[in-house]
């Protein structure tokens, strides 16, 4: 009998998210050609068993962190099996988590959090930085949502008002671009350099820009691993993304582990580890509710 997994897809709530999804559950689709696959929105609640539920496709979660949050929880009390974990997925919902990597020695993009965005905490922001461009963004966001660089000292009309995060602007963004690093079942799977188009600091497809497999340094390939390590468990999969700083060291942009782009269509063996690394987590759990 084959092994049951449940795909989360958006709230149908947000229909801003209807667009390019289905064709992302397909390809995950047939990645799992060898489960019995069936999808739902992570907004509602599960009603039978699963081996596995997998929240790969539950985008839009930052549109409603607490009801993602409280979905997570229903899912983790009901003792359904969820991987990335729930308390793992509810950590990296808020960009919060960077704090809690700068402070256990990952080195990432300087970041300052703040409650508002005013004159002053841009002020600070670039006497910190030792630079006036300066990337202003959500703490809760995805896909470069309300995602600015900015050079003058007042706030700009379409920055985030509340819970914001102030980063020095990495020029290495445009120059080589950004790496973004795929771990299958805490194994290195592949990585994709992402360059954005000729005037746009924007890494996402999204927005045109220049995608291609590459070889990570590996110095590179030793950051992510870092960052995986502080988690302190063994992730389904994680998208480790990063920037080279002024001095060439590369820096922590984000550790995507809630339904990150996987890139699989950037690596032809990639769809077949994905799927190895559910077998072998479902080969661990050995139950099923």
């Amino acid at each position: 009998m084959k092994k049951s997994l449940l795909i989360l897809t958006p709230n149908p709530a947000h229909p801003s998210h209807h667009g390019r999804w289905p064709a992302v559950l397909d390809a995950y689709r047939a990645a799992f050609a060898g489960f019995e696959i069936e999808a739902q929105p992570w907004s509602e609640p599960l009603t039978r068993p699963y081996d596995l539920v997998l929240p790969l496709v539950a985008w839009g979660y930052h549109n409603a962190p607490e009801e993602f949050r409280r979905a997570l929880a229903h899912i983790k009390a009901k003792g359904y099996r969820m991987l990335n974990p729930a308390e793992i997925l509810s950590w990296n919902v808020d960009k919060t988590y960077l704090r809690d990597l700068a402070e256990g020695g990952i080195r990432i993009v300087p970041t300052l959090f703040a409650d508002t965005l005013t004159p002053e905490t841009l002020s600070r922001a670039r006497a910190d930085f030792g630079q006036d461009a300066l990337v202003l963004k959500p703490r809760i966001s995805a896909g470069a949502k309300k995602t600015l660089v900015w050079e003058g000292t007042d706030v700009p009309d379409g920055a985030p008002e509340l819970d914001a995060m102030i980063q020095p602007f990495m020029p290495a963004i445009q120059s080589e671009g950004e790496w973004s690093l795929i771990f299958f079942g805490g194994d290195f799977s592949h990585a994709v350099l992402k360059t954005p188009k000729p005037g746009d600091f924007r890494s996402q497809p999204d927005y045109d820009a220049h995608l291609r497999a590459q070889t990570p340094p590996v110095t590179a390939v030793e950051l992510a691993y870092q960052a995986l390590e502080y988690v302190g468990q063994t992730l389904l999969y994680a998208r480790v993304d990063m920037v080279r700083n002024a001095a060439g060291d590369f820096c922590l942009m984000e550790l995507e582990l809630i339904e990150p782009d996987l890139y699989l269509k950037y690596e032809e063996a990639a769809p077949a580890r994905l799927s190895h690394a559910v077998e072998h987590a479902l080969g661990m759990c050995g139950h099923r509710h």
